[in-house]
């Protein structure tokens, strides 16, 4: 008994080694490096597919935040180097652009599901973001509130 215990745990360290890291963290502003290095990995992650679902709307306003916090950075490496009121300033456009980024992030996230068509036995994958996949709940919801009984009458 105790020898397949401990075969039974030596599986599950083996099967928990081999598992996927989790992906690349959330781009986020932070105090810990400079600035100017932290605003080029937002840019550079909002070109990524990681954050396609991002409105155009949205990623100007990110940008927009980008731009007033190199503004009010001047000739300053880090956030503490600013006065107190620039340094709010600051500290808001960041969690105006930690916020929208997160959101995006997850918007954009990849679900894939197995699911069979009426009249088949055969699943297939379908795969849609979270963004789509909440669209199209959305719709179906308007769709079936506008739907009156008088138009299934009708040939």
């Amino acid at each position: 008994m105790s020898r397949l215990t401990v075969i039974a745990l030596l599986s599950c360290l083996a099967i928990s080694a081999h598992a996927k890291p989790a992906s690349e963290p959330v781009v986020a502003i932070t105090s810990d490096a400079p600035v100017a290095e932290q605003l080029a990995n937002v840019e550079r992650a909002l070109r990524t597919e990681a954050y396609s679902e991002m409105s155009v709307e949205d990623k100007s306003r990110v940008q927009g935040a980008l731009n007033r916090i190199r503004v009010k950075m001047g000739s300053n490496e880090r956030v503490e180097q600013l006065s107190p009121l620039l340094r709010t300033d600051v500290f808001n456009d960041q969690e105006l652009i930690n916020t929208m980024m997160t959101n995006a992030r997850e918007d954009s996230r990849m679900i894939c599901r197995s699911e069979r068509p009426t009249g088949s036995n055969r699943p297939q994958r379908v795969c849609m973001t979270v963004a789509q996949r909440r669209e199209a709940a959305e719709d179906a919801r308007k769709m079936m509130r506008d739907f009156t009984p008088s138009q299934s009458n009708q040939r």
